[in-house]
């Protein structure tokens, strides 16, 4: 969906209009619920998390950063439940890292799950989502220099682990 037409729809959410709010769900909902999973690792959590998130657009200020706003949201919110709740640290995460078996297939997604949080979250938002470095650095309040470290160590790790799998 185009930022200018996000954004329009965005003010008539603020102002009570339901059917732009469930317009901007149906565009928004799948990416933005991926990162919550992809964060949390668990399903009712990225339930509450978005929920909780898509609660607060009328906080919106920008309606043109929606897409950003939304994602940093989210990424706050997984923050302040981390930091908060104890059930992400006692229960195990729905989805498991493991190494891919390159003899059926090789995963990227598996080997992206193996990386450290802060590289994670940059190829996925990078890739997956194709955010530019300065909403990336907006969603994670940190400067585009270090999105661009982080995804430039992500990619070196990646390739290491392709090279090692490859090579057993």
């Amino acid at each position: 969906m185009e930022p200018s037409k996000a954004a329009l729809l965005v003010l008539s959410a603020q102002q009570g209009n339901r059917r732009a709010f469930e317009t901007l769900c149906e565009a928004f909902y799948q990416p933005s619920w991926r990162f919550a999973m992809k964060l949390s690792g668990q399903r009712a959590c990225a339930d509450d998390i978005w929920t909780s998130v898509a609660k607060k657009l009328g906080q919106l200020k920008e309606p043109s950063a929606f897409r950003a706003w939304v994602f940093r949201a989210i990424y706050r919110r997984f923050i302040s439940q981390k930091q908060g709740e104890s059930r992400f640290e006692d229960s195990q995460p729905e989805h498991a890292y493991e190494t891919p078996d390159l003899d059926t297939s090789l995963s990227i997604l598996a080997l992206i799950n193996q990386l450290a949080d802060d590289e994670r979250h940059c190829v996925y938002l990078f890739y997956l989502e194709q955010m530019s470095l300065r909403d990336i650095a907006n969603i994670l309040d940190v400067p585009q220099g270090t999105v661009k470290s982080r995804l430039n160590r992500a990619r070196s790790q990646l390739r290491a682990m392709v090279n090692e799998e490859l090579a057993s």
